[in-house]
């Protein structure tokens, strides 16, 4: 008896079975709420939040990192299809679009570095956070987007911000994370900083290397055997876990890598695809886990520190302004549409999912004020993101819920 008492605790214990019945949880929470005409991606944010560090603590840190690689093939979906949404040859045909996306990434990274500067946060922080503050979050867009089955002019522009935004957030975090490496050794900072400067473009050069090499093998594998459009995408999807296992060993951009894959497949590749129908349910169910992750890690505490709530607060506002100055210049979209597309951009990521290695991991060079703003940010980004990206879709008036049911 007592044997199939510890044997049953071992079971409810596993690390694997706690993430599968978190899992669980989100998606049946989701499936509710989703009937009820909100956003399904809440159901991972309240099962995260209920089971996570805010929560019971059944899942935590420690946990996650035991999975760390199963949530990497998750974010490899997500940045693929990323940059499968790309769509180059539109953005330099609507150049003005193009430059007025541009824009907002340039105005959000810019404002929230003076308004960060003005807060107190020292000036190698500010850059950290103003850095990481451009990119748009792919998860909570694509996961709306796909649930609202939504499709139009807003939708369109937002696919192309997040591949861009996140390009964007990369390159400017390569400057203040070689800034702050180089400033931590002391002496001889500004050789450092050329040296570290030196070490982040090779990672994104090795990067765009990877890309090139897997996309290759894909491309050759296909032709080889003249595979057939509904056996591609199970060859893809063997060229993008190599393509993450490869940038993992050799530490370089796998966020650039895997974007450029999916660049690459749209608008390299000239056959028909239907990857996007064949791994949908795969791409839903990794929304979720990434999102749950996000969620069981958020700290809800931080919201009660008055003063660092008070900026997060004004730097979360803050871009959904600055997405919206960007777009002034543009004559393509109407007021109505422009004020739509800056409030389904409000979401932010944090640095774990942009360098795509160690999201679990404390943002690095952080600590004090910087830390709690961060904390706080990102305990804001899954409240309320979710929700306004769900109704600046709805505002533009794209979402088409049940249409393809109908």
């Amino acid at each position: 008896m007592n044997e199939d008492v510890t044997s049953i605790q071992l079971l409810l214990l596993s690390p694997l079975a706690i993430i599968g019945g978190a899992l669980l949880l989100s998606q049946v929470l989701g499936v509710f709420l989703q009937k009820r005409g909100l956003p399904k991606l809440y159901g991972a944010v309240i099962a995260g939040l209920l089971l996570g560090t805010s929560g019971v603590g059944a899942v935590d840190a420690p946990l996650l990192s035991q999975f760390q690689e199963l949530f990497n093939a998750a974010s490899a979906l997500v940045l693929f299809e990323v940059g499968r949404k790309m769509d180059l040859s539109w953005l330099w045909r609507s150049r003005r679009q193009g430059l007025a996306l541009l824009a907002g990434c340039a105005l959000r990274g810019g404002g929230t570095l003076l308004l960060l500067l003005v807060a107190g946060v020292g000036a190698a922080e500010a850059a950290l956070i103003a850095s990481i503050m451009i990119a748009v979050n792919p998860v909570v867009f694509a996961s709306m987007t796909s649930d609202a089955n939504a499709s139009g002019v807003v939708t369109y522009a937002g696919a192309n911000t997040l591949g861009l935004s996140n390009v964007f957030a990369l390159l400017a975090l390569s400057l203040s994370l070689a800034w702050i490496r180089s400033h931590a050794v002391g002496a001889g900072a500004g050789a450092g900083f050329i040296g570290e400067l030196g070490t982040q473009a090779g990672k994104l050069a090795l990067g765009a290397v990877v890309a090139l090499f897997c996309y290759g093998l894909y491309a050759l594998a296909t032709r080889l055997v003249k595979a057939q459009a509904a056996v591609r995408p199970g060859i893809l999807l063997a060229a993008l876990l190599m393509d993450l296992g490869l940038c993992s060993v050799s530490s370089s951009s796998a966020l650039l890598s895997l974007l450029l894959m999916g660049l690459l497949l749209r608008n390299a590749e000239t056959r028909e695809n239907v990857f996007q129908a064949q791994i949908k349910t795969g791409q839903d169910i990794g929304y979720a886990l990434l999102f749950m992750m996000s969620a069981a890690l958020v700290e809800i505490d931080q919201l009660f520190q008055w003063y660092s709530l008070l900026v997060a607060v004004l730097v979360f506002a803050l871009r959904i302004g600055a997405t919206r100055l960007g777009l002034v210049r543009s004559t393509a979209w109407s007021g109505a549409k422009k004020h739509a597309l800056a409030i389904s951009l409000c979401s932010l990521v944090s640095l774990g999912s942009l360098v795509v290695d160690n999201s679990l991991a404390k943002t690095a060079g952080m600590d004090g004020l910087a830390a709690s703003v961060m904390a706080a940010l990102l305990a804001l980004n899954v409240l309320f993101a979710p929700g306004l990206t769900w109704w600046g879709l709805k505002r533009a008036g794209e979402t088409h819920e049940g249409d393809e049911h109908g």
